[in-house]
Formats: C-alpha cells, structure tokens, sequence
C-alpha cells in the first residue's frame, strides 16, 4: 500500500547502476550505499531527497561490480534519447558507517561484491552512507527525455518535469521491509544514532 504522505509527483532523481536499479525494483535490495560524486558539493554526498527516482546508468558499471545472478528486467525497445524510470524510492534510515566490518552485517541485502563495497569504502575519507529504503516499482516504467543537465557524475538530477506518483507498487511487503530496516539500523551501534 502506498502511504497517504506519499508526493503525488517526483522531479528528482537518483543516478546508480542499472543493475542495482533491478535489484532494487525486484525488491531484492533495500539499500542503498553511497560515498559522494565528483560533481557534488567537495564531492561529499548529501542526501537531500527523501523520495526520487531510480535513474539507471551504466557509467562506471562493470560486469564484476555486481555479484546478482537474479532475473535482469525484461528489456523493452525505448526509443534513443530516452529512458525509463523503474522505481521510486523513498528513504526510511540513514546510517554512516566507518567501520568496514559493520557492512558484513548487511552483505545479503545488496548486489555489490564485496570488493566494489571495500573500494567505495576506501576511497578518499574511510566511510560509507547506508539508506535504508522502501521502494515502489512503476507499472508500467514512466519514460522521460534525457537532458544535457542529467549527464555527468553526479547523483541527484532533475527531471524537468515532475513525475507522477500513481502507478506504483510496494516491492516489498511491510513485515519484511521492517525486518531488514532494523538490520541497516543497527549498524550505526549502540554508540550511534541512526534516522
């Protein structure tokens, strides 16, 4: 069920690999890590979005980033220049993480191998963002144009125009969700606080 707070439309969107987009819209992730993009703010990143699109890309991706043998999504014909949107996310907890041997605790409910989650740990500052999320799968996947303004490595890009909300479906149901939210909680510790 889609809650009532839910935004009726959505003109932001999050970039990440597209299979982890398919992970995610399969409802089989409910993470998301992030470190920072070259174009953000002293390429530090921020979340500063609750809810936005999965916007997928294959910048960066390679085939050994990702340990998913999982069912791709079945490809549809989407004319050049555009691209589909497969899910709308919202964030539940957000978690920092400096310790590397914390994220073990969550390796099953993602499809990062463990070596692409060490190098984005490692990368400049030791430290990762976990968002817990909820997410809702499109049916059928909004399409939209590509915009000069989306391009580049950057991870919150606009859409222009907003994008509705009424078509969407939990990937997950609500005990599960909760169950796997708790385990992302707990990775801030005892010593922590996590949202």
């Amino acid at each position: 069920m889609i809650p009532e707070s839910f935004p009726p439309a959505c003109a932001i969107a999050f970039k990440e690999w597209a299979g982890v987009c398919d992970a995610l819209a399969q409802g089989r992730q409910s993470l998301i890590l992030r470190k920072g993009g070259i174009a953000e703010d002293a390429g530090v990143f921020r979340p500063e979005h609750s809810s936005f699109w999965l916007y997928p890309t294959h910048l960066h991706e390679v085939q050994q980033g990702l340990r998913d043998d999982g069912p791709p999504t079945s490809a549809r014909a989407v004319p050049p220049g555009m691209l589909e949107l497969p899910a709308l996310v919202q964030v539940e907890c957000l978690v920092w993480v400096d310790d590397v041997d914390r994220l073990d605790a969550v390796s099953e409910l993602h499809v990062w191998t463990a070596e692409t989650v060490l190098k984005r740990f490692a990368y400049r500052k030791p430290g990762l963002w976990v968002l817990g999320v909820r997410v809702f799968r499109a049916e059928p996947p909004p399409r939209i144009v590509v915009t000069p303004e989306q391009t580049g490595c950057k991870s919150w890009v606009p859409l222009g125009d907003p994008v509705g909300t009424d078509t969407l479906i939990p990937t997950l149901d609500d005990r599960t969700l909760d169950h796997r939210l708790e385990r992302i909680r707990a990775l801030a510790g005892a010593d922590r606080g996590a949202f």
